[in-house]
């Protein structure tokens, strides 16, 4: 099995660069420290899409919300851009798993949000932002629908189409597949690969599925727990497109779900002794 290091390429800089990032928290029940993810590092070029994969509770969604600005690392840091990470940005989109959508807002208004949260609107060209971006993830004809209408693969349109309208360098994608339906989900993951081909954005997927990893990811990330850090990084290196059905019979695409499954058995069987002890 062939593994990458976090490294950059020489003469560029990465789009998003990680460097011994930790995060940890206090517990007010018991008094001490907990750390989330320690010492992480990890570049990521612009363009690319990038899967992390990881037991329950290993830090993957801290290490997101870190880049996304949501949360100040206890040391390390994150660039983006070159530019060291102090908050939320307009160079950074997040997609949740539970769509976060407004249930009082039409499909149109809840999309228009993506563009309010960055600056007032002004003139009428937002209004064709919108449009564009409804069409792009297959929503044209539900502009008036309200989210209580819409199934839940729609529902997560409705908040990729949110995510994408401001046109952000970069979408943070936490489980964004994780509350709809198997068949579904395979849609999806169709749909979120043609998505990210058409415009190049560059992607952080955070997924439990080692299938979905591997479906979607240039490179897979491979955290382990206890504290959260980067266990081994693994190019793909399967030819797009890519669907479930396509790569059933790939050796590279059996000897990666082969290698993951084993990998992510030991760290669950290492967190489940260490609860334990």
């Amino acid at each position: 099995m062939t593994t990458d290091e976090p490294s950059q390429t020489p003469g560029r800089t990465p789009l998003i660069s990680v460097r011994d990032l930790t995060v940890s928290y206090d517990v007010a029940r018991t008094g001490r420290s907990l750390v989330a993810i320690e010492g992480v590092n990890l570049d990521v070029e612009e363009g690319e899409f990038v899967t992390v994969l990881g037991p329950s509770g290993c830090g993957k969604t801290t290490f997101m919300n870190v880049i996304a600005g949501l949360v100040q690392p206890t040391s390390g840091e994150v660039r983006v851009g070159g530019e060291k990470v102090t908050g939320p940005g307009p160079d950074r989109a997040v997609v949740f798993q539970d769509y976060a959508l407004l249930p009082w807002r039409s499909v149109f208004d809840n999309v228009k949000f993506g563009l309010e949260m960055q600056k007032p609107l002004r003139g009428e060209g937002w209004r064709d932002r919108v449009q564009e971006a409804i069409e792009l993830v297959g929503l044209a004809g539900f502009e008036s629908s309200y989210p209580r209408e819409l199934s839940g693969g729609m529902q997560q349109r409705v908040g990729l189409a949110r995510a994408i309208v401001a046109k952000p360098r970069i979408l943070l994608m936490d489980e964004p597949l994780g509350a709809v339906d198997a068949l579904t989900r395979e849609v999806m993951r169709d749909e979120i690969e043609k998505l990210i081909t058409a415009t190049g954005k560059t992607v952080l997927f955070i997924t439990h599925s080692i299938e979905e990893a591997i479906l979607l990811g240039d490179r897979i990330v491979v955290f382990k727990s206890h504290p959260g850090a980067i266990k081994e990084i693994i190019r793909t290196d399967i030819q797009r497109p890519r669907s479930e059905r396509s790569v059933q019979s790939d050796p590279r695409f059996l000897e990666l779900r082969d290698h993951l499954w084993d990998a992510l058995q030991g760290e669950a069987t290492a967190a489940a002794k260490t609860s334990g002890s």
